[in-house]
């Protein structure tokens, strides 16, 4: 691009490429921005604009996810060997509700330890994700920054590989 500049950004490491191209002279440097774990963020969501519009934001900021419509199809993923790093889960859906699935995860080793965030319009969100030992709650419309820190804590390479290693 002559007389401007050029970002490019690959989504699952976060390195921006920035380019500053002038007729006389290029100029390109490279910035790691994070690291995102291989491993998918797990979003349970009934609703389908819902879960789309988390899964696109999540994958607009380098995390590769992943959606499932109730927590019956969640828990199949789980079964089919799919391991997220974290698992997005609405409280209210058909099938299997937010409650039912979080039991029915804790109840199997291999899916226990990956962190749950439960989302929910529900004016009792916080105290629903404490009893379920939930890592935190949000509340609908979800606040897309405290999201971000949520992950960026719970959802590195690190604590992957760490889990990993635990099984």
């Amino acid at each position: 691009m002559d007389g401007g500049v050029h970002r490019e950004r690959t989504p699952l490491t976060r390195i921006v490429t920035t380019r500053w191209t002038t007729p006389a002279l290029t100029l390109t440097w490279v910035t790691i921005v994070a690291t995102r774990p291989e491993a998918p963020v797990l979003v349970v969501e009934d609703e389908p604009t819902v879960r789309d519009a988390m899964i696109s934001f999540l994958e607009n900021d380098g995390y590769n996810a992943v959606g499932a419509g109730n927590g019956e199809e969640a828990f199949d993923l789980l079964r089919r060997g799919l391991r997220p790093c974290m698992i997005l889960l609405d409280l209210g859906m058909p099938v299997m509700d937010g409650k039912e699935f979080r039991t029915e995860q804790v109840r199997h080793e291999p899916f226990a330890m990956i962190p749950v965030v439960v989302f929910s319009g529900l004016p009792d969100a916080e105290q629903m994700a404490s009893s379920l030992c939930a890592v935190a709650a949000l509340k609908k419309p979800v606040n897309f920054d405290r999201l971000l820190r949520l992950l960026e804590e719970h959802c590195t390479c690190d604590t992957q590989v760490a889990r990993t290693m635990l099984h």
